[in-house]
């Protein structure tokens, strides 16, 4: 198997099995555009590419840098998004957040949505692709990550649909929309010393952390406000942290929203929450 020899590296570094067989692949696949099934028919990695995901693995092992900041991409419903040392790299759970956006504004008629931290703006331009009615305003206090945002909402022509911008939360956003969504930064800084390496040393410090000690911060500031940015039958929809659903819901008990859901991750963890005024 093409790979034996690279996974034995992560292995003998103290990474999981899985762990080392997913990112192979995930570099493979990025590096030079082979999927398993490539291998399977024969495929073999010639010298110079042997070369080239050599000096991939030893950087990711050596230094726990996350493989898709070395690579400069990652995966969002199966599209590569930019990512870099600017940006928090997307999880598989901001996929379920997407989704129920998706679900909920399929039927309203050029659907008006406002994320804020967009970061990669994975977020707005997967709702463009994946409706082709929703035009979107996203927000960003890092320069630096709205430069990678729009490259990303570049390379996917949805720029017409995408209306990317420098905003401390609602500073600069002067619409009323159908949708607020964010996945916004939620881990307690003191909770920093007990994260993974790739995390703590490497997602960029503003979009992970805050000053409190719930790690909910972010969604007072954005609550609090909110319903001068939305329209009456308005949603918002945010990702959250382990256990932090209650304190989000009395939150947005307190500003007077209704219809408080959750929706769980595949560890059964109340992952997202969707209030409407």
């Amino acid at each position: 198997m093409y790979g034996s020899f690279f996974i034995q590296q992560y292995l003998d570094k103290g990474f999981e099995l899985y762990e080392a067989q997913s990112e192979i692949d995930f570099a493979v696949d990025i590096l030079f555009g082979y999927n398993a099934k490539d291998f399977i028919l024969g495929k073999e990695l010639t010298g110079e590419e042997k070369e080239k995901l050599q000096s991939v693995v030893s950087e990711r092992v050596n230094t726990h840098r996350p493989l898709q900041q070395i690579l400069g991409f990652a995966y969002v419903f199966g599209r590569k998004f930019i990512v870099n040392e600017n940006t928090l790299i997307p999880r598989p759970e901001t996929e379920i957040l997407v989704d129920e956006v998706i679900k909920y504004v399929k039927n309203i008629p050029n659907p008006q949505i406002l994320d804020i931290g967009t970061g990669t703006g994975c977020i707005p331009v997967t709702l463009t692709l994946e409706n082709k009615n929703i035009i979107a305003d996203s927000v960003d206090i890092s320069t630096k990550a709205i430069e990678t945002a729009l490259k990303n909402s570049e390379y996917y022509k949805v720029s017409d649909r995408v209306n990317i911008f420098n905003s401390d939360i609602f500073e600069n956003v002067q619409k009323k929309y159908d949708v607020i969504v964010s996945n916004p930064p939620y881990i307690p800084l003191s909770e920093k010393p007990n994260l993974q390496i790739e995390v703590r040393d490497f997602d960029p410090y503003n979009a992970l952390f805050t000053s409190d000690k719930d790690g909910i911060e972010f969604y007072e500031k954005i609550i609090a406000s909110a319903n001068k940015y939305l329209k009456e039958t308005g949603r918002i929809y945010f990702e959250l942290g382990k256990g932090q659903f209650e304190l989000v819901k009395n939150i947005f008990e307190k500003y007077g929203y209704k219809n408080i859901t959750s929706i769980k991750d595949l560890n059964n963890i109340d992952r997202i929450i969707m209030a409407c005024l």
